[in-house]
């Protein structure tokens, strides 16, 4: 099968009739909607992720955070991997079920709450001011709570079948993290019961917010997006609900079985997630198998592709690392650290992800007519090979870095990882800003 390059992309449904930017958050209008303005929604988004994972690789190259990872991760993470599910989450939603978007002042706010409240929250918590870093984290799930209503309200209007297992995905990361940023919030404002259990909570936290929301949302959107993106069909499976339910699950369990210092429940939930992640690794083998031989475009296929198909891969082992842990060490929070994780879910999974979602979306739903859409695609697809192996070795460097505590190969990681991101982000800003 050979597919048209370039024309593939979320459902667009057709233009309104007059006065449809009239329209409120919940109406259930039937008719067409103008997508330029959430198109530019979307680019605003991705430009924003790409902004904070700029300013993550900037405070470990000058220094800036120090000898510990907390600020550039949740840069990366709270700031960057959050906006852009801000952004494209609610976009997917009403695509799906071809639906008016939110309007777009109700989108640029939670793009905004999120932003603000990620940065806030990171330079008072690296300032040593908590009670500001408090009101940034408020801020924070404000945003995910507009999100979720921009996201959520609109689809009951639409014309198309709602989106299913995707839709009830995107609904328990959004709850997953409202949880997990909660969490971070009493502690900062100090709660005495949470300060005092800390120590537990701070596993149930990072286990909400990667595992629960940030994966969630990752094999949720591969759901829809990677068959797109390859050329094949969406066919349903029970591998999809294996995976949303046992990701978003298993992390529920782990982080209860953290809080409560209980082993068992821990365990139960780190097998539920490792079952989560073959699901999704199953669901993207299958899209794979179907998928098409584009004949034009050829590098930006290739980077696209192979981006959201290392993440997959990526994902299924972060998962197993992070749910073996548990297995072997229960609830007991020293058994429990970031830092081997930071090379398969981190780089290997979320930023690939990032690079490749916003690599496939700038031409495919971005502003601009099709001329504009064929530059941008061949400038985002420019050395395909060549960036898909230096991200890819980053985090394979990362990853044994880790396990062989070493900081050579660690800090050879970071710098790889680091050089190749520098290189999608000025890509990125060159395909938005050539005319």
């Amino acid at each position: 099968m050979v597919q048209p390059s370039g024309t593939r992309g979320s459902p667009t449904p057709p233009p309104p009739p007059a006065g449809a930017g009239l329209i409120s958050l919940g109406s259930t209008a039937r008719a067409g909607a103008d997508r330029g303005a959430e198109r530019r929604v979307v680019l605003v988004g991705m430009a924003g992720a790409a902004l904070f994972l700029l300013a993550a690789l900037l405070t470990v190259v000058s220094g800036l955070a120090g000898p510990t990872r907390w600020a550039p991760l949740h840069l990366a993470l709270a700031g960057a991997a959050s906006l852009a599910v801000g952004a494209l989450l609610p976009h997917f939603t009403v695509s799906l079920a071809t639906s008016r978007p939110a309007p777009a002042g109700w989108r640029l706010l939670a793009l905004g709450l999120l932003a603000g409240g990620a940065l806030v929250a990171v330079i008072a918590v690296s300032a040593g001011a908590r009670p500001l870093a408090a009101a940034g984290a408020a801020a924070f799930i404000a945003g995910m709570l507009a999100t979720a209503a921009t996201a959520f309200v609109p689809a009951h209007g639409g014309l198309g079948r709602r989106g299913g297992v995707v839709e009830l995905g995107y609904g328990l990361a959004l709850a997953a993290v409202v949880a997990a940023v909660s969490l971070a919030l009493l502690d900062l404002a100090g709660v005495p019961a949470v300060v005092a259990r800390w120590a537990w909570l701070k596993p149930a936290h990072a286990w909400l917010n990667l595992v629960g929301f940030l994966t969630v949302v990752v094999a949720s959107t591969l759901i829809h997006l990677y068959p797109t993106v390859v050329g094949s069909r969406i066919r349903p499976r029970r591998a999809m609900l294996v995976t949303v339910i046992g990701l978003s699950a298993g992390a529920g369990c782990v982080a209860v079985g953290y809080g409560v210092g209980n082993d068992l429940v821990a365990r139960a939930g780190a097998l539920g997630a490792a079952a989560g992640a073959l699901g999704a690794g199953v669901v993207g083998l299958d899209a794979r198998r179907a998928r098409a031989r584009w004949t034009t475009d050829p590098g930006w296929h290739r980077l696209t592709i192979g981006h959201l198909s290392c993440a997959i891969g990526w994902l299924v082992i972060g998962i197993g690392m992070a749910s073996g842990a548990v297995l072997v060490h229960g609830a007991d929070p020293a058994g429990w650290s970031l830092d081997p994780l930071v090379g398969p879910l981190v780089v290997g999974c979320f930023v690939q992800v990032l690079i490749g979602s916003w690599s496939h979306l700038a031409p495919a739903v971005g502003p601009g007519d099709l001329a504009r859409h064929a530059l941008q695609r061949k400038i985002l697809g420019r050395w395909p090979i060549t960036r898909l192996v230096g991200l890819n070795a980053a985090a394979v460097l990362l990853v044994i870095g880790s396990w062989a505590a070493s900081d050579a190969l660690m800090a050879a990681g970071a710098g790889i990882g680091a050089a190749t991101v520098l290189v999608a982000i000025g890509l990125l800003a060159e395909a938005i800003l050539r005319r």
